[in-house]
């Protein structure tokens, strides 16, 4: 039987949701990947098999062990990788050791977006943003007394302040989670 990797796409293709699937089911890969986002796009595979290897036995990097560090190494260079550089997801350069993300990860983000527990789905929060943006708007343009305070430009101003300020929490917040209610990382992380 062929992979879903091997059989997904040329380097211009669009990945194939059997790809990004099969790239996602590795909690590794999906920890290589916010590992990677953290770090501006690219990193060392010996920093990022520590990272790993401290995420997995739930401890800092200065407390890994050798063999906790060398397990993770060896899983990262030899299979998980090179399962993300063959996808085009990054780029892996064997002989320097450093893995650098490419457009392509862009691909894979719809897919990591987590909403925890006690929260609503982001696309819910800028639906309603939207609704009382435009109620507000309409109400401004209907009965104009009680806004009248406020120039029109000001509540413009605001109201694209909201959004703006709205998206920002919404990267930082995307970008510290971890990927999935079962890919914990260790409170100093979060």
């Amino acid at each position: 039987m062929v992979s879903a990797i091997e059989t997904s796409e040329n380097e211009g293709d669009e990945l194939t949701k059997d790809t990004l699937f099969h790239l996602l089911e590795s909690r590794r890969r999906r920890w290589t990947i916010r590992y990677l986002k953290q770090r501006g796009g690219r990193a060392d595979i010996g920093d990022l098999a520590e990272q790993i290897a401290a995420w997995e036995n739930e401890t800092s990097t200065d407390r890994v062990s050798s063999q906790q560090r060398k397990r993770a190494y060896t899983a990262l260079q030899q299979r998980h990788v090179p399962r993300l550089d063959k996808a085009g997801v990054v780029d892996f350069d064997r002989n320097r050791g450093t893995v650098e993300v490419t457009d392509r990860m862009q691909e894979l983000d719809v897919y990591l977006e987590v909403v925890p527990k006690r929260d609503i789905p982001w696309s819910t929060y800028y639906l309603g943003l939207g609704i009382v943006s435009c109620t507000w708007v309409g109400l401004m343009a209907v009965v104009q007394s009680p806004f009248e305070s406020a120039p029109d430009l000001g509540w413009a101003a605001l109201i694209g302040f909201l959004f703006t300020a709205s998206a920002a929490v919404h990267t930082y917040r995307s970008n510290k989670l971890p990927n999935d209610p079962h890919d914990t990382l260790p409170e100093s992380e979060l």
